[in-house]
């Protein structure tokens, strides 16, 4: 049996693949600066390309895209196409890929609880809800030229992905928020959770957080995502979400806690690094 091997390559990017099969979640590697996402965006086709090269990516079956903003939506496109990959996520992010001149590219709209074959996966989309203070809420309705503000990048449908595969299963959960139940019944070996956001909530909430994602799902890794400044390029080192919008250090407290009463191997992934 194939091997499943898992890599981080930033944000809520995560590239699942047996060697043959390859599954990527949203692809986000552009990565533009704070400048660029206070006026207008684009896709950076030579970061993409590099990223690319880094995770070994030269075929993907699909890009899932797990909410429509700038820092999930912006690259999937442009990756599905250069990757021949079916683009895989919300009527949102359709409307994305149609601005972008790709609308002849293969497209999978997804509906919670409704699985979907790709390669030698199954992915089913489960209902999600984003972090609190989500600054561009709705649906994109029209479709989104380039270059275009970061706000034309509505949150739309938000998923969880639960990616299984003969030798394993792996849950992506992109946004530190949960639905009550939404992750019961399904089980993973590893998840990539999302925190960001997560350290300004209270400790009462984080530990509600854990119990709806990692204490439902039964893994023994655990790795926190979407935690760094989306907003420095990839060819220098990560940085955390600054003091004002999260801290890193509460949720990681709180979590350490948590996981050595489950028994679960927590620890902040390695960028490119597989496992």
């Amino acid at each position: 049996m194939p091997e499943l091997r898992t890599a981080f390559a930033g944000v809520s990017n995560v590239l699942v693949t047996d060697g043959s099969s390859a599954v990527l979640v949203d692809g986000f590697f552009s990565r533009p600066s704070l400048l660029k996402l206070a006026t207008r965006v684009a896709p950076d086709r030579g970061r993409i390309e590099e990223a690319l090269r880094r995770l070994g990516i030269t075929e993907l079956d699909a890009v899932l895209v797990a909410h429509s903003h700038v820092d999930h939506a912006l690259d999937a496109p442009v990756v599905a196409e250069l990757t021949g990959a079916t683009l895989a996520g919300s009527p949102s992010t359709r409307k994305v890929q149609e601005g972008y001149g790709l609308a002849a590219g293969p497209f999978e709209e997804l509906v919670p609880g409704r699985p979907v074959e790709f390669g030698a996966f199954t992915v089913t989309p489960i209902e999600a809800e984003h972090s609190a203070g989500d600054r561009v809420p709705g649906e994109i309705t029209e479709p989104v030229r380039l270059p275009a503000r970061a706000k034309a990048f509505k949150t739309g449908r938000c998923y969880s992905f639960h990616i299984a595969h003969a030798a394993g299963s792996v849950v992506v959960h992109a946004s530190a928020n949960f639905v009550p139940g939404a992750l019961t019944g399904y089980s993973a070996n590893v998840v990539y959770l999302g925190i960001g956001a997560a350290g300004k909530q209270t400790e009462e909430w984080r530990e509600r957080y854990w119990r709806e994602t990692a204490g439902a799902l039964g893994p023994r890794v655990v790795r926190p995502i979407h935690w760094d400044a989306f907003w420095r390029p990839l060819s220098k080192p990560l940085k955390l979400l600054p003091k004002p919008f999260d801290d890193l250090g509460a949720t990681m407290a709180t979590f350490e806690r948590l996981a050595r009463a489950d028994g679960v191997d927590l620890a902040l992934p390695a960028l490119w690094q597989a496992e």
